[in-house]
């Protein structure tokens, strides 16, 4: 109890004292980091002592929990605190950081990826790899990136497998071959966008129903009734959890499964400009169209441009999924879900690390929370 008594008057009062805004010199996380640091440096979080719950915090700082996520990860990173699933955040002790921070060698992590397309690694894949990378540099590490597009199943999991890699972070669908048979080696391991269901791997997971129900409640908030989802390939567990979450949100506004129109896609750029030539094609198109992708949106914007004469958002609105780097940029600017791409690279990397120092940890599923940023290719449907 004197433990838990002392970490809750550690920063005291500290929310008056972060800087929020545009003019603001670091981003709220590396604030709190850098408060919650200070306790530890200044020795007012001793070694052993239990953090506040990310509840507790962000209510003490005045942020969300993806927020207070983010800040905790960047502790870990930097050999501050470490987390055990179910109990809490802890401050390591010095000593033993130091061992943990000067290993032997450096660690060998693989990034194994099942997504590309034609060799080529998509925006929002890149971005979250761009930060585990970071991270594992940080920390004095080696990433080794292995993409299985055009190699044999059985090949590829003999290439991985031969690298002898300290761990691995896998992308793509942890159910389907070669992602499950390299689970079922006892590699350490992380899965990024989809749960390592029956394996001893930890997971970190979007809450993917939670964006597609924001995408669909937003159009709805407009006036828009004649709804599209343009999905990715169903067989993956994102597109039916952003796809359930949007036909919920259509059913609670009173619109019909049925009358929203689907259509499957890949997830590609030529994949929204073919979504969008087939809804020219018909007779009665839809006026508010939710694309699983950022990067759907961006072709199916080329394609209203090049086919046709319908301005966004006049004549029809179009929101994306990710918020990746230039999904800012486009013309106009894309309304989209954003996604938590550095925290999930970066807790990716800290909790591979924590399964390879021990590996009778309980895995653990993290689910991050998306956001809607609402830009200007959404508005107001017309009477």
């Amino acid at each position: 109890m004197a433990k838990s008594k002392k970490t809750r008057r550690a920063g005291k009062n500290k929310a008056a004292r972060l800087v929020r805004g545009t003019g603001k010199a670091q981003f709220l996380y590396q604030q709190v980091s850098a408060l919650l640091r200070k306790d530890i440096e200044e020795g007012r979080l001793h070694p052993g002592d239990m953090l506040p719950s990310m509840d507790d915090i962000a209510t003490q700082f005045g942020i969300n929990k993806a927020t207070v996520m983010q800040a905790i990860a960047d502790l870990a990173s930097a050999g501050l605190v470490y987390t055990v699933a179910a109990r809490g955040t802890f401050v390591v002790d010095p000593a033993e950081s130091r061992k943990k921070n000067d290993p032997e060698r450096p660690l060998a992590i693989g990034w194994v990826s099942t997504v590309t397309d034609g060799g080529n690694t998509g925006r929002y894949h890149t971005e979250l790899m761009d930060q585990a990378r970071l991270a594992i540099q940080q920390g004095g590490d080696h990433l080794l990136v292995f993409c299985s597009d055009g190699i044999a199943q059985n090949v590829f999991c003999k290439m991985v497998l031969e690298a002898k890699l300290d761990g691995a972070i896998f992308v793509g669908p942890a159910q389907m071959d070669p992602i499950r048979k390299l689970l079922s080696t006892g590699l350490p391991s992380v899965t990024l966008d989809d749960r390592a269901w029956g394996r001893r791997a930890d997971s970190i997971v979007v809450d993917n129903e939670a964006g597609g129900h924001q995408a669909i409640e937003h159009l709805v908030s407009l006036g828009h009734r004649k709804l599209a989802l343009v999905t990715g390939p169903q067989a993956w567990k994102v597109t039916r959890d952003r796809q359930a979450g949007a036909l919920l949100a259509a059913k609670e506004a009173g619109i019909a499964e049925n009358q929203v129109e689907i259509i499957e896609s890949d997830f590609t750029p030529r994949g929204g400009y073919t979504a969008v030539r087939h809804m020219l094609a018909v007779q009665e198109r839809p006026t508010g169209v939710f694309f699983f992708n950022d990067e759907m949106a961006s072709g199916a914007l080329q394609a209203l441009y090049v086919l046709s004469g319908l301005k966004v958002p006049d004549d029809i609105s179009i929101v994306g999924y990710d918020d990746i780097a230039w999904a800012s940029l486009t013309h106009p600017p894309l309304t989209t879900v954003h996604i938590e791409k550095e925290l999930m690279g970066r807790y990716a990397v800290e909790q591979l690390k924590q399964a390879i120092a021990d590996r009778n940890r309980v895995p653990i599923v993290t689910v991050v929370p998306p956001r809607l940023v609402v830009r200007n290719s959404t508005g107001p449907v017309k009477s």
